[in-house]
């Protein structure tokens, strides 16, 4: 489904991303492991065209994107949640939702668009009982739910997640993870996620890679990284085994 090959992107003369060569499978999770810093963001910022000075190929179900502006991508079936939620705070539960299918939606597709939103609502029953609550006043694990929900609004088949445990209780993060790994078996969804909280991430993903100072170091079943104490050690930096687990 998508195919990254010898990705280089640079923010002016610094070079962020180097060579980076990754795959990921229909219907995978597929974990993005590493130290703050390391390239994680950037990657998903380029998958999704926010980041233009790059080289390298990315293809999307064997089509070529650098040539693509983001709403063409997102057309595609890519949609990314960002790091911080990025919802709309003085917006309604339901209005925020509606913008997440602007890459589709016409007015002779009313029909459709209330048949989005009642799925949404069946998969997220919280937002529909908050569906006309401003955004800004949800709870930090709801707006993080409510991000998710949004992207989905687009229809995607890969959908990118960019930091989903930040920002969230302890408590929470076991919910917002239960809630990513249902949407890949209800939706047959591909996903992309990169993580801080690399217990959590592991305990969802089919495979995993590290990344440290912008190159893929590390492959793998995400079972086998996860039991792995040299890759806890340098190239997670901490022990995950003291991280939230699910």
């Amino acid at each position: 489904m998508l195919l990254i090959k010898g990705l280089d992107v640079y923010y002016g003369k610094l070079h962020i991303l180097k060579k980076v060569t990754l795959h990921l499978n229909t219907g995978e999770i597929v974990a993005l492991l590493g130290a703050n810093g390391a390239g994680k963001s950037t990657l998903l910022k380029a998958l999704i065209g926010l980041v233009k000075n790059q080289s390298g190929e990315i293809l999307y179900q064997d089509k070529p994107l650098h040539h693509l502006p983001p709403e063409k991508r997102v057309s595609l079936g890519l949609t990314l949640v960002p790091e911080g939620k990025g919802i709309f705070k003085p917006l309604t539960v339901e209005e925020n939702l509606l913008l997440g299918s602007y890459s589709w939606y016409a007015f002779k597709k009313g029909k459709l668009l209330k048949e989005s939103l009642d799925e949404i609502y069946t998969l997220f029953p919280m937002l529909k009982e908050k569906r006309k609550q401003l955004a800004g006043t949800l709870s930090g694990g709801q707006q993080q739910i409510l991000a998710i929900a949004r992207a989905l609004m687009s229809k995607p088949t890969l959908l990118l997640l960019d930091e989903p445990s930040m920002g969230i209780a302890p408590n929470l993060v076991k919910e917002i993870f239960q809630h990513i790994k249902k949407l890949k078996e209800k939706l047959n969804l591909s996903i992309l996620i990169v993580e801080q909280n690399a217990k959590s991430a592991l305990s969802i993903a089919d495979r995993a890679y590290i990344m440290e100072t912008g190159k893929i170091i590390f492959e793998g079943e995400a079972t086998s990284i996860a039991g792995h104490p040299e890759v806890q050690r340098a190239y997670l930096g901490r022990d995950i085994d003291t991280e939230v687990p699910l």
